[in-house]
C-alpha cells in the first residue's frame, strides 16, 4: 500500500506498552495508523518510497494515547458553560454564585449548579431549600453534590416535582425533612434526585454540541485520545434519547468531535436500547473510528463519599437521621437485577454497573454469576464501574464470571480522609485494591468519573502507584502497583475492557495512531512526580489535537 506521506518520530523515549517490544527507537505512521516501529533504519525502510517527514521528539516520551476508563464526557463542558459553580468556601459564596447565574442567560428557566462539596466549606453542612429560596422563590433551583449522588432543590423545584411531606421516599433514595416534617430540599440517591431532575428541561442539541467541543479540548489537553461515557449518558438528556447519539455521530463526521468516544447507553429501561441494533461492543458506529459502541449502563448503589454507597456492614460514621445500622442505599436485590439484566446479556450487550460499597459489589457479582449460569458468555467482559471497596474474594469471583473492575481511584487522592471519616481507615486501606487485581491476573482500568473529579490520567496512575492522598497521607501501601501496571490501566488494559485491544492501547503496527507526548518518562521519575508530568502533545489518528 502506498502512502502520500509517512511521519517518523524518533530521538526520544518510545514506550509502546507492547510486551513483545516495550521500547523502540522510532515509530512511523501514515493515514491514521501506525505503519512501523523499531530502529530508525528499519522504520525508514518500512516507509518505502513514500515521502517522509522526520519529527524529533527532542528527548521527550511517547506513549499510546490515554484511554479514559469511565467518565461523563460532555457533562463537564455543560457544567462549565451553562451551570453555576457551587464549589465554594461558604454559604454566602454559594448564594453569590447562584445569583450571578440567575442573572445570566441560561439554557432554560431552571437554575442549575454543579460540584457542591460541603467538606470544602466553612459550615461543613448542606444548604437547605430555605437558603436557596433566598436566591429565588420563583425560579426552580437544583444542583448536585460533587459525587452526583445527592441533590439540593429550592421550594419552587420541589413544588414542580410535587414533593411534599407526604411523598414517600423511592427505593434507593432518601427525601430529607426538617424538624417540622417538611421536605428540606436535600435528596439523597439517584432515585430521589430523579423526582426533580425528570422535570428539568434538557439541553438543546446546539448546546450539547458546544459542550462536546469544550470537553474535547479539556480531555485532549490531558493526553486522552478516547473518552468513555459520551453524551448519550449525560445526566440531563434522558428525554432526547437516541437523538444525542445522532448528534455525536454528526460531530464525528463534521470534525467537532476531535477525540474518540465510547458510548455508554442508559439501560434502566429496555426500550432505551432498542435504537441500537448494532450493539456489539467495540463496533465503530461512525465509520471513521470516532464513535464506538460501549456498554449498557445501570446503577446498583450510591457513593461512600456521599454516605450512600451500600456496604455489607454498617458505616462507622453514624448519621442520627439514619441510625447506627445504616449500610447505604441499594437500587436492586440480586433477583431484581438478574431479571433486568438477563435480556440485555442474552442479546449480547456488554453490561456496566455502578457499584461502590462491598454490598453493592456483592449484588453485582452475584448477578453476573447468575447470568453466566443462565446464558454462558465467556467473553462478556461485563464491568463493575467504580468498584471502590471489593474484597479479594469478590475480585476472584469477577474473574471467574468474566467481569472486570473499573477502579475509580481518584477519590483516594482527592478525598481519602473524608472516606476514612465515613467508612473507617481500615476500609480505605483497601480502596480500589489494584495490587490484588494484579495478583489475581484481573485486568482493570482507572478513571476519574469526570466531572466528579478532574480529568487527569497521570494523577490516577500516580495514585495507584503511591497510594498517597493530596494531604500526603498513605493508605494501604500493600496495594501499591508498579508504574508499568498503572500505565497499562490507562492504555492497553483500558482498551481491552472496551473490546478495542485490536486497534488501541499499544503502539503496534496496524493500530490507530493515537499517541501522547509527555515531557518526562513516567518510568524514570520519582513516583510522586508522575502527576506533575506535563502533556506536550496529543495525537488522534495521526492528527495533533492538542499542543502545549
Amino acid at each position: 500500500m502506498s502512502h502520500t506521506t509517512v511521519t517518523i518520530l524518533y530521538e526520544g523515549t518510545i514506550l509502546t506498552m507492547d510486551s513483545s517490544c516495550p521500547t523502540v527507537e522510532a515509530l512511523a505512521f501514515a493515514d491514521g495508523r501506525i505503519l512501523a516501529t523499531g530502529s530508525l533504519a528499519d522504520v525508514t525502510r518500512a516507509a518505502g518510497a513514500a515521502e517522509k517527514k522526520f519529527v524529533s521528539l527532542e528527548g521527550k516520551t511517547l506513549l499510546p494515547g490515554f484511554i479514559d476508563g469511565h467518565s461523563h464526557f460532555c457533562s463537564g463542558g455543560m457544567n462549565r458553560l451553562f451551570a453555576a459553580d457551587c464549589c465554594v468556601r461558604n454559604m454566602d459564596e454559594l448564594k453569590a454564585s447562584l445569583t450571578r447565574k440567575l442573572n445570566e442567560k441560561r439554557p432554560s428557566e431552571w437554575l442549575i449548579g454543579h460540584s457542591f462539596d460541603e467538606k470544602g466549606m466553612e459550615e461543613q453542612c448542606y444548604p437547605t431549600k430555605a437558603l436557596l429560596d433566598e436566591v429565588s422563590k420563583d425560579v426552580p433551583i437544583f444542583f448536585r453534590h460533587v459525587t452526583g449522588h445527592t441533590g439540593i432543590a429550592n421550594s419552587k423545584a420541589l413544588e414542580i416535582a410535587g414533593i411534599t411531606r407526604d411523598t414517600p421516599a423511592p427505593a434507593g433514595g432518601i427525601i430529607g425533612h426538617d424538624a417540622n416534617g417538611e421536605p428540606n430540599g436535600i435528596l439523597e440517591g439517584i432515585p430521589a434526585q430523579t423526582l426533580v431532575r425528570s422535570h428539568i428541561p434538557g439541553y438543546t442539541l446546539d448546546e450539547m454540541r458546544e459542550a462536546l467541543a469544550e470537553d474535547c479540548a479539556r480531555y485532549a489537553s490531558c493526553g486522552i485520545t478516547t473518552a468513555q461515557g459520551g453524551p448519550a449518558f449525560s445526566p440531563m438528556d434522558t428525554e432526547l434519547g437516541h437523538k444525542v447519539t445522532e448528534l455525536v455521530l454528526d460531530c464525528a463526521r463534521d470534525g467537532t468531535l476531535t477525540i474518540r468516544t465510547v458510548l455508554f447507553i442508559r439501560a434502566n429501561r429496555l426500550e432505551n436500547l432498542a435504537p441500537y441494533p448494532n450493539h456489539v461492543p467495540g463496533t465503530d458506529l461512525s465509520g471513521n473510528g470516532k464513535v464506538i459502541m460501549g456498554a449498557a449502563k445501570l446503577w446498583a448503589d450510591g457513593d461512600p463519599r456521599g454516605h450512600t454507597g451500600y456496604f455489607l456492614e454498617p458505616y462507622p460514621f453514624v448519621d442520627p437521621a439514619k441510625g447506627p445500622d445504616y449500610r447505604g442505599e441499594y437500587l436492586y436485590t440480586v433477583d431484581e437485577l438478574v431479571e433486568k439484566l438477563l435480556p440485555i446479556h442474552t442479546m449480547g450487550w456488554q453490561i456496566a454497573i455502578h457499584a461502590n460499597g462491598d454490598g453493592g459489589i456483592e449484588t453485582v457479582v452475584q448477578a453476573y454469576e447468575r447470568l453466566q449460569q443462565l446464558h454462558p458468555l465467556p467473553n462478556a467482559r461485563h464491568l463493575v464501574i467504580h468498584c471502590q471497596y471489593p474484597s479479594y474474594t469478590q475480585l476472584q469471583r469477577m474473574k471467574a464470571a468474566h467481569a472486570y473492575p473499573c477502579f475509580f481511584i481518584s477519590p483516594l487522592y482527592h478525598w481519602a480522609e473524608i472516606h476514612a471519616g465515613y467508612v473507617g481507615k481500615k476500609r480505605v486501606d483497601r480502596f480500589c485494591p489494584c495490587h490484588d487485581a494484579d495478583e489475581i491476573g484481573l485486568p482493570y482500568n482507572l478513571h476519574t468519573d469526570a466531572p466528579i473529579t478532574p480529568v487527569d490520567p497521570l494523577t490516577q496512575v500516580c495514585t495507584a502507584v503511591t497510594r498517597t492522598s493530596r494531604k500526603g497521607n498513605l493508605y494501604g501501601p500493600d496495594q501499591r502497583v508498579s508504574v508499568l501496571s498503572g500505565l497499562k490501566a490507562v492504555t492497553c488494559h483500558a482498551a481491552f475492557l472496551n473490546f478495542e485491544e485490536h486497534v488501541k492501547g499499544t503502539l503496534t503496527p496496524g493500530k490507530l495512531a493515537d499517541m501522547v507526548v509527555l515531557d518526562e518518562n513516567p518510568l524514570e521519575v520519582v513516583p510522586s512526580h508522575i502527576k506533575d508530568i506535563a502533556v506536550l502533545r496529543t495525537i488522534v489518528g495521526g492528527e495533533t489535537v492538542y499542543m502545549k
